[in-house]
């Protein structure tokens, strides 16, 4: 049996991964001067309050290599584990659980494969639900690992932000994406690309950018009617409105799903942010070319 692991950034909704049998290990997040544990039972509409009332920014941290190993153990050697992490270059998770997995693996003979996502929020977890119905039907550890690989390498997610301090002084963004002036009310567009969240389009107002946001749509969704747009937000539901309004009427996709973005990623976003994320017709850095 393949048993599916994932970190609380993957942002699936409990229920969801009690059904689907899916281990999430949480974050510490520390907010001023105190840690909290962000489990499965901290929903993003609780830390955004927290957020909005805390003085400092907050940071987060990994959960020990004890903990991990915890995790797997509670598993055990006798089924194999998939290990969907958050991007590499936005934590220390995967390293740590490559090491973890790594000496299990040598001494214990536990079956480990840990990937690297690359990705944050519901564009992690969305593969990682995937995964779960893939291991729950029966197919290989190769079937599972190339397909979740495939929507990584394909897929992406663009955001919409009004104050990038969280995330810079986070580190997942580079420094030239600080260079925006609230004076001129410029909105950037912000792409998961290659491990982080970067800065690749500014446009001056939030109309005009909520409308940029659903170009990327039209340009790159793979046949709409067939396909879904989920909608990721972390408290911003005015946003949310526009977005979905412009893509009912412009993209008319199969569905819209909706997506909260929770405590990990809004720990180094903030709140405020709106995201799409969708099926891509071609791997999403081609555009970029």
């Amino acid at each position: 049996m393949i048993r599916i692991v994932t970190d609380r950034a993957a942002d699936i909704p409990k229920e969801i991964a009690e059904e689907l049998d899916i281990k999430v290990i949480p974050f510490m997040i520390n907010v001023d001067g105190r840690q909290i544990v962000a489990d499965m039972d901290m929903t993003a509409e609780d830390f955004y309050k927290i957020v909005e009332n805390c003085s400092e920014i907050p940071t987060t941290g990994q959960m020990s290599p004890v903990e991990i190993e915890n995790v797997y153990r509670e598993i055990g050697p006798n089924d194999e584990i998939l290990h969907i992490t958050m991007s590499a270059k936005g934590s220390g998770i995967n390293n740590t659980s490559n090491m973890v997995a790594s000496r299990l693996r040598e001494e214990e003979g536990y079956d480990i494969t840990v990937i690297d996502s690359g990705k944050f929020t519901m564009i992690i977890g969305y593969a990682v639900i995937i995964a779960a119905k893939m291991a729950r039907d029966g197919k290989s550890m190769q079937e599972i690992t190339d397909t979740v690989t495939e929507i990584y390498d394909r897929d992406t997610a663009y955001f919409l932000v009004d104050d990038l301090t969280y995330l810079r002084k986070g580190g997942r963004i580079k420094a030239t994406a600080m260079v925006i002036s609230k004076v001129l009310d410029i909105k950037p567009i912000m792409m998961i690309n290659d491990g982080l969240v970067e800065a690749f389009k500014k446009v001056r107002g939030l109309k005009k950018a909520t409308s940029t946001l659903v170009d990327f749509i039209e340009e790159r969704m793979e046949d709409p009617s067939e396909n879904e747009v989920m909608i990721l937000d972390s408290d911003a539901p005015d946003k949310v409105a526009i977005v979905e309004q412009m893509i009912k009427e412009r993209i008319r996709p199969k569905k819209i799903t909706y997506a909260k973005i929770g405590p990990v990623i809004t720990a180094h976003a903030g709140t405020g942010l709106v995201g799409v994320y969708f099926k891509h017709k071609k791997p999403y850095y081609e555009y970029e070319n």
